[in-house]
């Protein structure tokens, strides 16, 4: 199979690297892998190591299966440093006619301004929540004629770590693969569930890794807000570890172990002086469950977005929420807008399958910068592409 007709993405996980490789004729996946592998993605602590082998067999395995060699991959990782940035920008008029070039100066614009004042950081996605012409708002770029005294484009920039962003550009040259584009997975697996959950007006993505948590809102099908914080899987394992003075491993096979129990989180922590291990690994887990919530909504935004308490559901993904599978969660009562919680499965193939999903889909709110080998395109197209 030609190179040209493969799309390779590469889910980079703290503990799991996820492979998958897809037919752009066919649009169909025809291999993934996983393997476990424990990586720290921490600005202070960087450590990958372990993985190059992981990836090298990785490669391997899909090179044999599909007969062909893979030089170009798109990655996709998470890591607790990862930020994002809203702002909004401005340009006046004499009541012209809008042109697609005033965008086009507005987002540059934007971006300039983004990377002067985060240098050491790398802009990997920069979204549209909407333009303002006066005081008409749209959410893609409008098609009718519009005269306007002034343009205002909000929008919404997920920043990566420049020093992490060489090392693993090193990493993977090591194993002479080259990356060709770099995805926030957390946004990039919510962008792609959301659609799986239409009959939900607003939808509250909470993807509980293991090193980080990240939550993702969506109002319909638009992003409205994105955040990173570095509270996963491990420091559960971590505390019951301390708490039950037991090994890292044994802690975490008594985390897992308690999905298959019918145990309620409750919002009052009971007192820890009982010497049942399972009790107090279930405080424990709910403790930071309860405290990843908190930090993820507790925020004046979350107050006026759910005033009206329209259809909305709190959807938990990521290998950190697989411990709650089976459990049921009481929310605090200022956090009670939530007609639904659901727990949605992950696997290798749907993780793998976000990825190629979302460089097919129309995405309105995504700014996509010159690729590397520009085709000819119109002027508006050379500079930002909007897939609407």
């Amino acid at each position: 199979m030609n190179e040209k007709n493969l799309n390779v993405f590469v889910d980079f996980g703290s503990s799991k690297i996820r492979l998958g490789v897809y037919n752009n004729e066919t649009s169909k996946n025809i291999f993934v892998l996983e393997k476990d592998c424990i990586s720290n993605f921490s600005l202070k602590n960087f450590d990958i190591k372990n993985s190059s082998q992981i990836i090298k067999d990785l490669i391997k395995s899909a090179e044999k299966k599909i007969t062909n060699h893979i030089k170009n991959i798109n990655l996709m990782i998470d890591t607790p440093d990862m930020f994002s940035i809203d702002i909004s920008i401005k340009k006046n008029s004499d009541n012209r006619q809008y042109s697609e070039n005033d965008i086009i100066s507005l987002l540059n614009e934007a971006k300039s301004l983004v990377q002067k004042n985060y240098f050491n950081q790398k802009v990997i996605h920069m979204i549209v929540k909407k333009f303002v012409f006066d005081e008409e708002e749209f959410f893609e770029i409008p098609k009718k004629e519009i005269y306007y005294s002034s343009l205002i484009i909000e929008l919404k920039f997920i920043c990566f770590s420049e020093k992490i962003w060489k090392n693993l550009q090193d990493s993977f040259n090591g194993n002479y693969l080259n990356i060709d584009n770099l995805y926030c997975s957390s946004y990039v697996r919510s962008s792609s569930y959301n659609s799986l959950f239409n009959d939900f007006k607003k939808k509250v993505i909470l993807d509980i890794g293991y090193g980080k948590s990240a939550i993702t809102v969506f109002q319909d099908n638009r992003i409205l807000y994105f955040n990173i914080l570095p509270v996963g899987g491990k420091h559960i394992t971590n505390d019951i570890s301390i708490l039950l003075k037991i090994s890292s491993e044994d802690a975490e096979n008594l985390k897992k172990n308690l999905n298959q129990t019918n145990t309620t989180f409750e919002n009052k922590i009971k007192k820890i002086n009982q010497t049942n291990s399972s009790d107090l690994s279930n405080q424990v887990i709910f403790a930071r469950v309860d405290e990843i919530i908190k930090l993820n909504l507790a925020d004046e935004y979350f107050n006026a977005f759910f005033q009206n308490k329209d259809n909305c559901i709190l959807i938990f993904i990521g290998g950190g929420s697989k411990i709650l599978n089976k459990n049921s969660i009481y929310l605090e009562e200022k956090f009670d807008f939530f007609s639904e919680i659901s727990f949605f499965e992950e696997n290798t193939t749907l993780i793998c399958d976000s990825g190629f999903n979302f460089i097919q889909s129309n995405k309105s709110q995504e700014v996509n910068f010159l690729p590397k080998k520009p085709k000819n395109k119109g002027f508006f197209e050379k500079f930002f592409n909007f897939f609407n």
